[in-house]
């Protein structure tokens, strides 16, 4: 009996010291790594556009970089959430196929007579609830997230095909508030872009101030500690896939009102943009930290890239080529830093 009490106390003490651990330093080194990889990103979008701009004067315009703006803006969206994914060291693969999907399955309702604003919230609930079953079935067969979503991607993306019977969906009621409001510009800027920088703020805050961000960085960082400190790991996990899937609802829906119609060929590719741009905007693959907004950032570069090998001439199918390197690169320059931060702390004690 003494030995079990023993036991316990024994628990109870690392629990509470990985706790204390994961509360102070790992918050403290958050928070000092992400104003760092911010800056560095925001330097290298800057320069970026200026290199372009310098060649090619009206790539500075505002319809221009609105344009730019308002492309990053419909992969941006889920960006934003995949830090959160990330950040637990997982990843999710069916994000373009949330995307086309709520697109689509809103362009139909809308098309068959429900009002448009509801068919909008439609598509983020429906997102919403994809992205859940993603975490739900990751729970349940206890495998990663990214092992799920292989197949939900294409299950996802071949249930669009099936509902828009591998076509457009059109005849949406244009003269609606909705398509005027939520696919309008505001200072000649697109009503996603606003959105975008919206909740680029809403979020970030999410994943720096709030319990859940630092849940979502603690699981990352250790997750049998986490687990140990008596945070609802599965739980958590689906919340978290649950909020990429609402945010490709989102993007659905903002595509919806600019575009007023829906193809099953929408978001092809997205996987890469998402994922790229979360990792070019500071997110660790390996977990434990991220950066929502070097994410939107990260996306805008995305968007510079294509934008930009255009104006010089260059075939848009080189932008894939170009994003794939600057991933490597990204994640390349993380492991660097992160070895010298290790032999940095061995050295100093």
């Amino acid at each position: 009996m003494s030995e079990a009490i023993a036991d316990d106390v024994r628990e109870a003490t690392a629990a509470g010291h990985l706790r204390s651990r994961l509360a102070g330093v790992r918050r403290g080194a958050v928070g000092r790594v992400l104003g760092y990889n911010e800056l560095g990103v925001a330097v290298a979008l800057g320069l970026m556009v200026a290199l372009v701009g310098s060649f090619h004067p009206r790539f500075l315009e505002v319809f221009s970089l609105a344009n730019i703006g308002q492309q990053a803006s419909f992969y941006g969206f889920m960006a934003l959430a995949m830090v959160f994914l990330l950040a637990m060291g997982e990843l999710d693969l069916s994000v373009g196929g949330v995307y086309v999907l709520t697109t689509l399955l809103g362009a139909i309702v809308v098309r068959d007579g429900l009002d448009p604003w509801l068919g909008g919230i439609l598509c983020i609930v429906v997102g919403a609830g994809l992205g859940g079953i993603n975490g739900l079935l990751a729970n349940a067969l206890r495998i990663p997230v990214i092992i799920v979503t292989l197949g939900t991607l294409s299950a996802y993306r071949g249930l669009g095909l099936i509902v828009s019977h591998s076509g457009s969906v059109g005849g949406q009621p244009l003269d609606n508030s909705f398509y005027r409001i939520v696919g309008g510009q505001y200072l000649k800027v697109p009503a996603s872009v606003w959105v975008f920088a919206f909740m680029t703020i809403v979020l970030s805050i999410l994943f720096t101030k709030t319990r859940f961000g630092f849940a979502v960085r603690a699981i990352g960082a250790n997750r049998e500690a986490a687990r140990l400190s008596g945070y609802p790991v599965g739980r958590i996990r689906v919340l978290t896939t649950a909020l990429v899937g609402a945010l490709g609802g989102l993007s659905g829906a903002m595509t919806l009102a600019f575009f007023g119609a829906a193809d099953p060929n929408l978001g092809i590719g997205y996987e890469l943009q998402v994922i790229a741009a979360a990792i070019i905007g500071g997110t660790a693959v390996t977990g434990g930290s991220g950066s929502v907004v070097g994410a939107f950032m990260g996306a805008l570069i995305i968007s510079v890239i294509g934008a930009g090998l255009i104006q010089f001439g260059v075939s848009s199918e080189w932008s894939v080529f170009v994003t794939g390197v600057i991933i490597v690169g990204a994640v390349s320059l993380d492991a660097l830093v992160r070895r010298r931060r290790s032999a940095r702390r061995l050295i100093t004690g």
